[in-house]
C-alpha cells in the first residue's frame, strides 16, 4: 500500500482557515476509499489565535487508512518545534511527500528533509504565488521565495487548482512542473436543502421582518483580498432597479469588518445590507440555496470552493476574472466580470433577469463534475506515478 505523507500547518477542525481545510480533508477522505493508498496528516494545533483540542503528538484514526498527527503550536502562528525535530520521521515512512502552503515554516523544512531521504515531492501553494498576493508584503515574500523555496522548485511537482494558479507558479519559478487538479464539493451534501420563502430567510439569518424581492449572498472571511467593498457599492446600484433587494454577507472577521461597516453607514445601507457571522453545515447550504444570486467579487482565489458550493445548490455566481472561473459563461450559471463596481453591477443585474429553472439545469449539469470522489482518483494517479520513479526526489 502506498503512504502518503502530507504536511500541512493546520488541518481540520481548525475550520478558521476556511476553504483550504474543508478541501484538505475532503481529499483525504476521498483517497482512503481506494483502498490502495494510505494518508499520514502531519500538521499543528493551530486554531488562528488559538489552539485546537486535541491530542498531540500521536497518530490518530479519522477514517481506514487515514490518520493525523497534530504537533503542538509552541508560538502561535509562527513555529511548531514538535513538527520541525519529528517530522522527519514522518516523511521517512513515506512514499510520496504531498506539502501545502509557501509561507509556512513547515513548507521548508519538509523540503529539506524530502530531499535528503529522496522522496518525491507535491507541493500545492495554495493560491500563495498569486500576483495580488505577492504584492502584499512583497519583499518579505520575495526573500522567502529565493532563500527557502527557489533551490527545490525545479525538483518537485507543483500542484494548482486551476490553469490560473499554474501560470502563477510559472511566472515565479519558469521551469517547475505543474499538474493542475481543481478542488471539488461534496455534491450529494448540498442537494440536502430546506426551501425557504424570502420571508422565512431574511427572518432565519437577520432575525427581522421585512420584504424583499431579491436575495443576494456573498460569503468568505471579511478580508480585504475578497473585495466586499466592491460588492457593497455595486449593491448601491443594483439598488436603484431593486430597491427591495437585500444583501447577506457570512463570515468571520479578520479585521475588515469595521470597515465594511462604516461603509454600510455611510451609504445608508441599514436593513439592506447584512453581515451575519460565520455560518456551517444546514445553515451554509440554505443560505445559498435560497438566495438568488452569489456573488463574490475577489482579488484572488487559486480555486474559491464557496463558488462551486453555490453552484451545487443551483444557485448562480458572479465571479471576478481574478478568480478561475470562466467557465460559468459558456455554461450558463455565472458571469466571470472584472472585479470593479460597474461590471459586477452590470453582471448582477444581468443574472437576476435570467431565467432561474434554466439557470438550474445549467448550474446541476456543471458542478456535479466537481465531485470530491473524482478529485480523489486524479491525486491518487499523480502519486502511483511519482511513486513509480523508485524514489528519485526528480519527477
Amino acid at each position: 500500500m502506498m503512504r502518503v505523507s502530507l504536511i500541512v500547518p493546520s488541518f481540520y477542525p481548525a475550520i478558521v482557515y476556511g476553504g483550504p481545510i474543508f478541501s484538505t480533508l475532503h481529499t483525504s477522505i476521498e483517497l482512503s476509499k481506494l483502498q490502495d493508498i494510505a494518508i499520514y496528516v502531519s500538521t499543528t494545533n493551530a486554531n488562528m489565535d488559538s489552539r485546537l483540542d486535541v491530542k498531540t503528538n500521536r497518530w490518530q484514526q479519522f477514517e481506514n487508512n487515514f490518520f493525523v498527527k497534530y504537533y503542538n503550536e509552541t508560538k502561535v502562528n509562527v513555529l511548531s518545534l514538535g513538527l520541525l525535530f519529528n517530522v522527519w520521521k514522518d516523511i521517512k515512512q513515506s512514499d510520496v511527500v504531498h506539502i501545502q502552503y509557501i509561507f509556512s515554516t513547515p513548507t521548508p523544512i519538509a523540503l529539506f528533509y524530502a530531499k535528503i531521504l529522496r522522496k518525491p515531492v507535491v507541493l500545492s501553494p495554495r493560491g500563495a504565488l498569486c500576483k495580488w498576493g505577492l504584492a502584499q508584503g512583497n519583499r518579505f515574500k520575495k526573500q522567502w521565495l529565493n532563500i527557502l523555496i527557489k533551490t527545490f522548485s525545479s525538483e518537485i511537482i507543483w500542484h494548482a487548482t486551476a490553469q490560473q494558479e499554474k501560470d502563477d507558479i510559472l511566472d515565479a519559478f519558469p521551469k517547475a512542473k505543474v499538474e493542475v487538479i481543481t478542488n471539488g464539493v461534496e455534491y450529494d451534501l448540498f442537494q440536502n436543502k430546506n426551501l425557504l420563502s424570502k420571508k422565512q430567510f431574511i427572518n432565519k439569518f437577520s432575525q427581522i421582518d421585512i420584504e424583499t424581492d431579491k436575495i443576494i449572498v456573498s460569503m468568505g472571511r471579511l478580508q480585504k483580498k475578497k473585495g466586499f467593498d466592491i460588492l457593497i457599492d455595486s449593491f448601491v446600484i443594483v439598488l436603484k432597479e431593486y430597491p427591495q433587494a437585500k444583501l447577506f454577507i457570512a463570515g468571520d472577521d479578520e479585521g475588515e469588518k469595521k470597515i465594511l461597516d462604516q461603509k454600510v453607514e455611510k451609504l445608508k445601507l441599514k436593513n439592506k445590507v447584512f453581515f451575519i457571522g460565520s455560518i456551517s453545515g444546514q445553515d451554509k447550504i440554505d443560505f445559498l440555496s435560497n438566495a438568488d444570486l452569489f456573488v463574490l467579487p475577489s482579488h484572488n482565489e487559486n480555486f474559491g470552493n464557496v463558488y462551486i458550493e453555490s453552484l451545487a445548490t443551483v444557485t448562480p455566481i458572479v465571479a471576478s476574472t481574478q478568480t478561475p472561473w470562466a467557465e460559468v459563461e459558456g455554461a450558463g450559471c455565472g458571469k466571470w466580470v472584472n472585479n470593479n463596481v460597474n461590471e459586477t453591477a452590470q453582471a448582477i443585474k444581468e443574472l437576476l433577469l435570467k431565467d432561474r429553472e434554466e439557470i438550474r439545469i445549467n448550474a446541476k449539469e456543471f458542478s456535479i463534475k466537481y465531485n470530491w470522489k473524482n478529485i480523489a482518483i486524479q491525486f491518487n494517479n499523480l502519486f502511483k506515478a511519482m511513486k513509480n520513479k523508485k524514489g528519485s526526489f526528480n519527477f
